[in-house]
């Protein structure tokens, strides 16, 4: 059943700060953060595929591809801005348990605002390099990090948002074909959409009302008009929300579809084979999954639920075994394990294949690391401070992770090629530290 939500406001704020952001052409990432239980999104290019969600008893971030903004306007505010700040590069030492060639040695660390919740790795310049955006839930603002061109990153530009974000995903969304910024407000109970200007910075926002403490923002075109469209978990609401596209970059008023409790991290994939993107969503308190089929016209049908570990607190699809059907990866916060549930090929999924993680997997990406061809898992392991990367055998079951250390608190993760070698680095949002941090890949 689906509900309309109407829409009342629309801010625009015109910033003065640059920044800039880029993807690398194999990642997808989704991300998503709460206040109780949190989650963030984020897209970009489409090979790794990331998810993260944060809470404050169980947390977790997420991200996701393509890209769509929601809702109708009726009274505009100008609020203008322009902050920059410096960040510093500091390193931190890793740790594995064993060391296949040395995959990820000391990161640098670059500042971000206070308390970064989610990451999303894009080309918001358009020079090639993936650049890095944050959305930090303390601040109430975003910063974009621009990629120097070898893999180092400039001192952040922050952009004001709206009360605790805790999500953050790019999309091109009006169609001049730059990366625009969506950012979901968790007290705020509505996003905002920040048009890129052609070079990296970003216009005044508009906002969107959602339901209530949107956790994970995604962008995909649901209705196959090459728009892009948006799709937000609202936990406190236990729904999801669509936002079509109207045509130039502003959305529609939402369209809400239930879920089970406290949906924490959102993902879109086409499930089923049938060309039209699917939801997927973690719900947190309710210890499972739910499978959004997409009708073809952008309505969606009752979810399907799947049983997880406790506390599903991120979400990614991938097809992790080469079959070319997607897959769903979900970690459980609550018994510090990941999930893999096979796709049947129609859309179904089979029991799952738990893996052993660190302390609180609160994040997670799946991404090509050994660049053997298939998908690899990345978590975060927020009360362990560490990162693990658990390698795909090659059939779609996974080796033991192998951890690498990381600052304190790490939220959110996803992977890019920041230094343009053909290989997927890491990149870690550090919630504690209010840094991000970028492991290079150096496997031969």
């Amino acid at each position: 059943m689906a509900t309309t939500a109407s829409t009342a406001t629309t801010t625009t704020a015109s910033t003065a700060t640059t920044t800039t952001t880029s993807t690398s052409t194999a990642t997808t990432t989704s991300t998503s953060t709460t206040s109780t239980a949190t989650t963030t999104t984020t897209s970009t290019s489409t090979a790794t595929t990331t998810s993260t969600s944060t809470t404050s008893t169980a947390t977790t971030t997420t991200t996701s591809t393509a890209t769509t903004t929601t809702t109708s306007t009726s009274s505009t505010t100008k609020t203008s801005t322009s902050s920059t700040t410096t960040t510093s590069t500091s390193t931190t030492k890793t740790t594995s348990t064993t060391s296949p060639c040395n995959r990820f040695p000391t990161p640098v660390n670059y500042s971000t605002g206070s308390n970064p919740y989610s990451v999303v790795a894009a080309d918001v310049n358009g020079d090639g390099k993936p650049d890095i955006i944050t959305a930090n839930s303390l601040s109430n603002s975003t910063s974009v990090l621009l990629n120097t061109g070898n893999g180092t990153f400039a001192a952040q530009v922050t952009y004001p948002a709206g009360a605790r974000p805790t999500s953050v995903t790019s999309a091109d969304v009006n169609g001049d074909g730059n990366l625009d910024m969506i950012v979901a407000n968790y007290n705020a109970d509505n996003i905002n959409v920040f048009f890129n200007t052609g070079n990296g910075t970003f216009a005044a926002q508009m906002t969107y009302p959602t339901g209530s403490n949107p956790n994970s923002v995604v962008s995909v075109d649901v209705n196959g008009d090459g728009k892009l469209d948006i799709i937000v978990a609202n936990l406190g609401a236990s729904n999801v929300g669509v936002l079509f596209n109207t045509g130039n970059g502003t959305f529609a008023a939402q369209v809400t579809y239930p879920t089970g409790a406290s949906p924490t991290s959102v993902a879109a994939a086409d499930v089923n084979g049938d060309g039209k993107p699917d939801i997927i969503v973690a719900n947190l308190a309710a210890s499972n999954i739910g499978v959004l089929r997409n009708t073809g016209n952008g309505t969606f049908v009752t979810q399907v639920v799947y049983s997880t570990g406790s506390f599903p607190s991120s979400v990614v699809a991938a097809d992790i075994n080469g079959d070319n059907k997607t897959d769903i990866i979900v970690t459980s916060q609550g018994l510090n394990y990941v999930s893999i549930l096979r796709n049947t090929g129609n859309g179904t999924f089979v029991a799952q294949a738990n893996y052993s993680t660190g302390s609180g997997p609160v994040s997670v990406a799946a991404a090509d690391i050994d660049s053997d061809g298939t998908r690899d898992i990345i978590v975060a392991n927020t009360n362990a401070n560490n990162v693990g990367v658990l390698l795909n055998t090659g059939n779609g079951t996974f080796d033991t992770q192998v951890t690498y250390g990381t600052s304190s608190s790490p939220y959110s993760v996803t992977a890019a090629d920041v230094n343009g070698d053909g290989k997927l680095d890491i990149i870690v949002a550090n919630r504690a530290a209010n840094t991000v941090a970028v492991y290079i890949n150096k496997c031969n």
